[in-house]
């Protein structure tokens, strides 16, 4: 009797499993639509360089499905920007559009939890596989806060 209530346990377990994964799926999955808003800058990081806070005074991002638009004492910029959501973590490929670097391009990664977004880039090469942005490594970091 002891046996058999064993085996139906670990038989629903196991029937149970693949959906408790599916759903996981589902919650990892990247929505574009959560990075579009204003947001203004929490912290960053330029070549293993942290940021002062006075570095963002009165800075903000506005992004749209394409654009991101940067505005700040240094002046606007507007980049276009494209998401490949199947690679992990989302890559991010940027270009200048309008602003002082006009036609620069950046590759990067990118993600979104809750009221937090996430930029790693590169000015220049290729893109970075982890959000970090080391002494040497030429990468920036930015966290960035969702304006309420």
């Amino acid at each position: 009797m002891r046996a058999a209530r064993w085996i139906s346990a670990c038989l629903f377990l196991l029937a149970a499993y693949p959906l408790g994964a599916v759903g996981q799926d589902k919650e990892d999955k990247f929505d574009p639509g959560k990075m579009t808003g204003t947001w203004t800058y929490v912290s960053g990081v330029k070549n293993g360089e942290k940021l002062d806070a006075d570095h963002f005074k009165d800075s903000k991002v506005t992004i749209t499905k394409d654009t991101m638009t940067l505005e700040g004492p240094a002046g606007k910029f507007v980049l276009e920007y494209k998401l490949d959501t199947k690679k992990k973590p989302v890559t991010i490929s940027m270009k200048m559009t309008e602003g002082a670097g006009e036609g620069a391009t950046a590759e990067g990664i990118v993600k979104v939890k809750g009221d937090e977004l996430t930029i790693c880039y590169a000015r220049e090469g290729d893109g970075p596989k982890t959000f970090e942005a080391k002494e040497g490594s030429n990468f920036h970091l930015f966290v960035l806060k969702r304006s309420k």
